[in-house]
């Protein structure tokens, strides 16, 4: 990847997964050691296609499947027949001879390579010809389809790295040079022109833009941006040509945590894929064991015909390699991760993915997740013999003299109301303001401001921050304001329960009057409110030490870090550009859209079942087929054919399965 200098001085590499090629080997590898050759060629080029790469493999497989044709219509009795077949073998094979060796070489018999070397060999030497060759050919057949359909899953990967720009417009005193990324320090100028992606993090000088951000946060639609905001890398430019000047290098903006998130998202495994690499490790000297008893047992049983048990020993030892299952599991973790990322949602590791179809217990922070998190002015209420209109022009006027957030949600309110003068204006700190306006004596703040000045306030029961307004000494108007539910928060708690989803709970520092009446709106099982942040830390303990099963907590990972770093899944919301968020969450939804939750957790249960699939499917068929090799007379060929098909059924399942509906 562009901009990583790796250093495995200490056996680390400073990118975040450690050891590339155990990481390159251990995520879509079958373990044969050839198959996944081109795959750094592959990731290097987004402008070719995959097919284009594997065009030397099937040139390779025609040629020598034509050469097998030819040799059986001169057929193996003539020597011309026998030297033909072995050129079929060497076109088809050598690679896989010289993978063969090299396995030996470091201490791995046991993968799928020696296995086809030996049975391939064993039927030559038993002088079938046909088997011999055309198992080596029908193996590299399966290999390189496999090969394709893994290389083409992972370049929609990799293609997430071409946010990129080829250069950025680096602009200085001698004027505007093109210069790589790279190379531009946190401070400089940049240009980016219409229809360019954003190269680095920045902010906007002296525009209002217009940007494409679907590659960020998978949403088709255009964010607009104003001066002295921030643009993120990746996002592109669909106005004009604007400057900007940034505000992280190159390795550490926005693109670069998204590419390194989902590129070494594939190194934490899940307890599936755990479960296979472990299983192959037991499983294949086992069935090299049972081939070679297959063997030599029975025909002490059977008049001593070697022959004919050697040859259901190959065809045995030819069914049973575990490549399908290999390379199906992850491989159908590797395109859920992609196509998740592509729809705004960052997964670190397929095993968070395992985790998320298990969870029974949705925790959520209250502000920020299911909140917007802004105030706003709901109702007003004006009492008998006041104008309201004049009541509004006092108010905005006098609350134009504070900075209180309060404040500034009024003013936004009654933005466009003619200001009046106000004369002696004071504030009163955790009250409220009082000013004199057109001889009149105005007071705007709570309860206890009123009451100091003498005022009968009609103190009702809300949810919520109220203001109130006093003239001369009069109850004049209440103001209410309170925190808006973020829109898709009561469907996302809807749709959690019809996924299995057993409690959700809002854990929030808010009065328990607010949080309650939340909790009731969006159909929550449980409040906490009046929590500070370490008191949330403890409750969500208790939660999860309840036997509640697997515990999801929803965040805005900023101030709910502690808690996002010890859950089962922590899921951070609006995680776009937020280097805490990232540091402390499994997952990121990019865009704060809550709905994006439950179709992640749908997601994960469907790549599970995808996944049990190929496990018990590639199983059941390869135990099926096995013990037909045993009691009935298998060719080798149709074995080995049996074997492409299951590992292709498989990884065709794993493809199907990863577009999100």
């Amino acid at each position: 990847m562009k901009g990583k200098k790796h250093n495995h001085a200490n056996g680390e590499c400073s990118c975040g997964h450690c050891h590339e090629e155990t990481y390159h080997k251990d995520v879509l590898s079958c373990g044969c050691g050839h198959c996944h050759d081109k795959d750094t060629k592959i990731n290097d080029s987004t402008n070719k296609s995959v097919i284009s790469f594997y065009k030397f493999d099937f040139i390779k497989i025609i040629l020598s499947t034509l050469i097998i044709i030819l040799a059986m219509v001169i057929g193996k009795e003539k020597l011309i027949g026998k030297i033909l077949y072995l050129c079929a073998y060497a076109v088809a094979g050598y690679e896989l001879i010289i993978s063969c060796i090299k396995s030996i070489f470091k201490g791995n018999a046991f993968d799928e390579s020696t296995l086809m070397i030996v049975a391939s060999v064993t039927a030559l030497v038993m002088r079938e010809y046909f088997e011999g060759a055309f198992i080596v050919v029908l193996f590299n057949l399966g290999e390189t389809l496999e090969g394709v359909a893994t290389a083409s899953s992972r370049k929609k990967i990799v293609s997430l790295a071409d946010f990129t720009n080829v250069c950025a417009h680096y602009i200085d005193k001698t004027g505007m040079k093109d210069v790589s990324p790279e190379e531009v320090p946190v401070g400089s100028l940049i240009e980016v022109k219409k229809g360019e992606r954003i190269p680095i993090d920045g902010v906007l000088i002296g525009a209002c833009i217009e940007l494409d951000m679907k590659a960020i946060t998978g949403e088709s639609k255009y964010y607009t941006v104003n001066n002295w905001e921030t643009v993120y890398s990746g996002a592109i430019n669909v106005g004009d040509p604007f400057v900007m000047r940034t505000t992280k290098l190159y390795k550490d903006s926005t693109v670069e945590q998204i590419v390194s998130m989902v590129e070494g998202a594939a190194a934490k495994k899940a307890k599936s894929q755990k479960f296979i690499s472990a299983f192959a490790k037991v499983y294949t000297p086992i069935i090299v064991a049972l081939a070679l008893l297959i063997a030599v047992v029975p025909p002490l049983f059977d008049s001593m015909n070697f022959v004919k048990w050697i040859y259901k020993g190959l065809s045995f030892l030819v069914i049973s390699c575990p490549c399908a299952l290999v390379i199906s599991v992850p491989l159908a973790f590797f395109i859920a991760i992609g196509s998740l990322a592509k729809k705004g949602v960052l997964v670190k590791g397929s095993s968070y993915l395992e985790t998320l179809a298990n969870v029974k217990t949705a925790v959520f922070d209250k502000t920020g997740t299911l909140t917007k998190g802004n105030f706003a002015v709901t109702m007003v209420k004006t009492q008998e013999n006041f104008d309201e209109k004049k009541l509004a022009q006092y108010i905005y006027s006098l609350e134009k003299f504070s900075n209180h957030p309060v404040s500034k949600v009024i003013t936004e309110y009654y933005d466009g109301v003619r200001k009046v003068d106000a004369i002696n204006v004071k504030e009163i700190a955790g009250q409220g303001l009082v000013g004199v306006i057109n001889g009149e004596t105005v007071l705007v703040g709570n309860v206890k401001l009123l009451k100091n000045y003498g005022v009968d306030v009609d103190d009702d029961i809300y949810v919520g921050t109220v203001v109130f307004v006093a003239v001369n000494r009069q109850f004049a108007q209440t103001i209410y304001i309170t925190d808006q539910i973020k829109e898709g928060s009561a469907q996302c708690v809807e749709k959690l329960k019809k996924l299995g989803v057993n409690q959700t709970v809002m854990l929030s520092g808010d009065k328990k009057e607010i949080a309650e009446k939340i909790g009731c709106e969006l159909g929550l099982d449980k409040v906490y409110s009046e929590l500070m942040p370490a008191d949330k830390l403890n409750v969500f303990k208790k939660i999860m030490g309840n036997g509640c099963g697997k515990t999801l907590y929803v965040g805005d990972g900023i101030n709910d870090s502690p808690t996002l770093r010890i859950a089962d899944v922590g899921v951070a919301m609006g995680g776009l550009g937020s280097e805490i968020a990232v540091e402390s969450s499994d997952v990121v939804i990019m865009d704060d859209d809550i709905k994006k939750l439950p179709m992640t957790i749908k997601y994960a249960k469907e790549i599970r079942k995808t996944v049990m699939i190929n496990i018990i499917g590639s199983l059941a068929i390869k135990f099926a087929i096995m013990f037909l090799s045993i009691i009935l007379p298998v060719p080798i060929w149709v074995a080995m054919l049996a074997d492409v098909g299951v590992m292709l059924l498989a990884v065709l399942n794993s493809l199907l399965s990863g577009k999100i509906k």
